[in-house]
């Protein structure tokens, strides 16, 4: 194994995420084919309630770790960062099984919360029973999360993004073929779910001893080359402990408000559309599929972009903010919004504009459900924001100002689902945009305050970034015109799956060379830097010689 640079890093765990994300959204294909809307929504009650576990038990020690596993290298305190690692696994095996313990007991009142009296499509015996299904992988990927971050803390970066595509791989196997055979052999939509919510625990199992591995055999990589220093020694357990549950906490309550957001529209969004806005059971489980499942799973390559970007962030920043170079950190900012930008606008802009041919590729076009998608794609690239921003404020130490902003999201969720989605109705165009529009708002609050916190207290210059946004935009808008004005020549018309792959492959290819063309001189070179960009291009030039 070898360490990564930021930027290196970036781009590694960036692909390999992106290429971890296709593969989650190709089985989708096959998958809605097998288990439909109703499966679809089945399959959104269990993943979200699992996600909200999951990120109390895993989000925020493993990231904890990371942190802390930079801060001590930075430091040259080798001894105690195997201490810390040591002890992150102890007690994240504990705590998983404390969760575990509790989903499984819960489960049947989790489930009667989320349907209350409504009647017609999944029952509470279903929810129930996938719930406690997909509660077993609770009992691995929290062990796998502190690899993850034990090696990322390290500067190591390739062998975990591996271990997210190795996941990634056979969960997809388990969801396809044994969702295909289970719904073969039982003719039962909610065993095939329950089939495909284990494919978690089976992926999390074998990418695990994927990592251990990697670290067994690499294991001289990470025996400290030098004496246990004084001031090492005199780091006690608690002090470790206390560290790590201080820097875990905030990490833990971002992903459970990003959860909460997800429970806010679980709880609320088919009661809202069912008694107040006229829409049937099935429409509105069409709506909530969409934002839960089908169409969070489209965000997702929009998302995946900020989530390379973190693996690299986090130690990074962290490195360089212990040592006190200011001019690193901010360099590494502005480098990560720069990148996260020049990819996810565009992105998310053609998405939206091709959102029906793109949702039949992956699920057939059902008109509800694409125009939902058209609106919630804009998701990704404010959730992406929210998740390379916070991560900054994280890295800096800044935890009252995310407790804020955080709660302030919340706050914003609650107060403006209820109104947003009445007043949509009212306007009569879809009351799901309400809904998207509150979780947008509430998201891009807590950009807007960290910004402006960095900016103001920390003196942190973000005049490239604004500069290089700027460009990105109006490169976007170009390239959003060009789709507009192909469209009177080639309609984006949808006419079956074969139509709609062949009109997103050439919008596609237009749109992506022409803005490439636009930016490359510009944007990409500064962005990624010529250096990366030659090694690439020597890379090509060697496999094709």
């Amino acid at each position: 194994m070898k360490k990564n640079s930021f930027m290196q890093g970036a781009m590694v765990a960036t692909i390999a995420i992106i290429f971890t994300k296709v593969i989650g959204i190709l089985y989708v294909i096959p998958f809605y084919n097998i288990i439909g809307d109703k499966g679809g929504a089945l399959y959104g009650y269990a993943y979200t309630i699992y996600s909200t576990f999951l990120s109390v038990s895993t989000v925020g020690i493993p990231l904890a770790i990371s942190k802390l596993v930079s801060e001590y290298n930075a430091l040259g305190y080798y001894h105690a960062r195997e201490r810390v690692y040591k002890q992150g696994k102890r007690a994240i095996t504990a705590f998983a099984l404390l969760v575990f313990i509790l989903l499984v007991v819960f489960a049947e009142p989790i489930a009667k919360a989320i349907l209350g009296d409504i009647k017609g499509g999944n029952t509470i015996q279903d929810i129930t029973f996938v719930i406690r299904v997909i509660a077993t992988a609770l009992l691995v990927i929290p062990s796998l999360s502190i690899s993850r971050g034990y090696l990322q803390g390290n500067k190591f970066i390739t062998s975990p993004s591996i271990s997210q595509v190795v996941e990634q791989l056979f969960r997809v196997i388990v969801v396809v073929v044994g969702s295909y055979v289970m719904l073969k052999i039982t003719g039962n939509v909610t065993h095939a779910v329950s089939v495909a919510c284990f494919g978690a625990t089976i992926g999390g199992l074998i990418a695990y001893f994927y990592l251990k591995y990697k670290i067994v055999k690499n294991k001289k990589e990470f025996i400290p080359k030098t004496k246990e220093t004084e001031e090492e020694k005199k780091i006690t357990t608690k002090e470790i402990w206390t560290k790590i549950f201080k820097y875990a906490f905030p990490f833990v309550m971002i992903d459970v408000v990003g959860n909460a957001c997800m429970l806010i529209n679980m709880f609320t969004v088919v009661k809202i559309l069912v008694n107040y806005c006229n829409f049937s059971v099935t429409d509105a489980e069409t709506v909530m599929s969409s934002l839960t499942t089908w169409g969070s799973k489209l965000c997702m390559i929009v998302s995946a972009i900020a989530t390379g970007l973190v693996v690299s962030l986090l130690p990074n920043i962290t490195d360089s903010y212990v040592r006190k170079d200011k001019k690193t950190v901010t360099k590494y900012i502005n480098n990560s919004y720069e990148m996260l930008l020049y990819l996810a606008i565009p992105m998310t802009l053609g998405l939206s504009f091709l959102a029906k041919p793109v949702w039949e590729i992956f699920y057939s076009n059902h008109g509800l459900a694409a125009e939902v998608f058209t609106i919630f794609i804009f998701n990704g690239l404010t959730s992406s924001l929210y998740t390379v921003t916070l991560t900054i404020m994280q890295s800096i130490d800044k935890y009252k100002v995310v407790f804020v902003c955080l709660f302030i999201e919340v706050l914003t969720k609650l107060v403006l689902q209820y109104p947003l989605m009445i007043l949509a109705y009212k306007l009569g165009i879809g009351a799901y945009c309400g809904n998207i529009a509150a979780t947008l708002i509430a998201t891009m609050s807590t950009v807007i305050i960290s910004i402006i916190y960095m900016k103001t207290k920390m003196k942190i210059s973000l005049r490239i970034s604004f500069v290089s946004t700027l460009k990105i935009t109006i490169a976007s808008l170009l390239m959003y015109l060009a789709l507009m004005v192909l469209n009177e020549f080639v309609p984006v018309v949808v006419d079956g799956r074969l139509n709609a792959i062949l009109i997103v492959a050439l919008y596609t290819f237009v749109g992506g060379l022409l803005y490439f063309v636009i930016t490359y001189k510009s944007l990409f070179k500064n962005i990624f830097g010529e250096e990366i960009i030659n090694k690439i291009f020597k890379k090509f030039k060697k496999n094709n010689s």
